[in-house]
């Protein structure tokens, strides 16, 4: 017999009471474009990047998370445009998602800029109820059923940035587009809007080596403000290892390589610190970047 997935119930809560609807990225300061469309013409070259995410692992139907990005900017005109596209599956529900980006930078000074970025794209939100048993249900058939809703989605991102040091400010879910699916007499399956203040510094030591502090605050409401900070120590800006700390969640170990300023791989274990620590391993994160050449002075 098929059984409630805990996974869908703890969903059900998040989204309903707590409201937090995005997912968690440690890493989040090797794609900062898949938070902030701003970044999208701030190098001089394209980037791919791939960011694999496995949270709770030995929790049943935990959360899994794949992103992809690629940006750059153009060649004669200060501007930048990229895309991404993820997939986030947790039990019965499952959420993907494909955006645009589109950014214009000004410079202040010859190493101050100032970027806005415009991010326009769709969600797909499903549900497979053949994942869950429910009893006494009036009607069975639908609960064999499997259900798709697509919305139109939009953020904005602000990104203030020099050779050594950034911040930014994003605001996700601008249209607020109910989730009609299932049922939900109460509609209050609303997407809420996010925000997000980031922050980062690069302290050279040495010519070998490099200290770099980053951060990223959240705000949903009703939920109450998170914090992410962590810092990482860089060898020949080549290795890099560091720890992070997410309030009132995760402890994590952090360690990536760059090859030849071309490729980079990087890694990160969260120790989980809430009550469901108790009930997995761990939260496991993968990134793997690609720096294509130069396309621009």
């Amino acid at each position: 017999m098929k059984r409630v997935a805990p996974i869908f119930i703890l969903l059900i809560m998040a989204m309903g009471i707590r409201a937090q609807q995005k997912p968690l990225t440690t890493l989040f300061m090797t794609n900062p474009f898949a938070i902030n469309p701003a970044l999208a013409g701030t190098h001089n070259y394209f980037q791919v990047i791939s960011n694999n995410r496995f949270q709770w692992v030995g929790f049943d139907n935990a959360p899994i998370t794949n992103t992809l990005s690629i940006f750059g900017p153009t060649v004669n005109f200060p501007m930048g445009w990229g895309g991404t596209i993820s997939y986030d599956v947790a039990g019965a529900v499952s959420i993907g998602s494909a955006h645009g980006s589109y950014a214009y930078y000004y410079p202040i000074n010859e190493d101050l800029k100032v970027s806005m970025g415009l991010n326009l794209g769709v969600l797909q939100y499903s549900i497979d109820m053949t994942k869950i048993t429910l009893q006494n249900t009036a009607d069975p058939v639908y609960y064999d059923a499997q259900e798709t809703r697509y919305l139109p989605d939009a953020s904005v991102g602000f990104y203030l940035y020099s050779s050594t040091y950034n911040v930014g400010f994003v605001a996700t879910n601008l249209l607020n587009n109910k989730v009609k699916i299932g049922e939900d007499p109460s509609g209050k399956s609303r997407l809420k809007s996010h925000f997000y203040l980031t922050g980062g510094y690069k302290y050279f030591i040495n010519r070998e080596w490099s200290v770099e502090p980053t951060f990223i605050l959240k705000k949903v409401f009703p939920a109450p403000f998170q914090l992410d900070i962590n810092v990482r120590g860089w060898y020949r800006n080549m290795i890099w290892f560091g720890t992070s700390y997410r309030t009132g969640e995760a402890l994590s170990v952090l360690a990536g390589y760059v090859y030849e300023n071309k490729i980079q791989i990087g890694y990160s274990y969260d120790i989980v610190l809430s009550p469901l620590g108790k009930y997995n391993f761990g939260s496991h994160e993968l990134i793997l970047s690609y720096k294509f050449n130069r396309i621009k002075d």
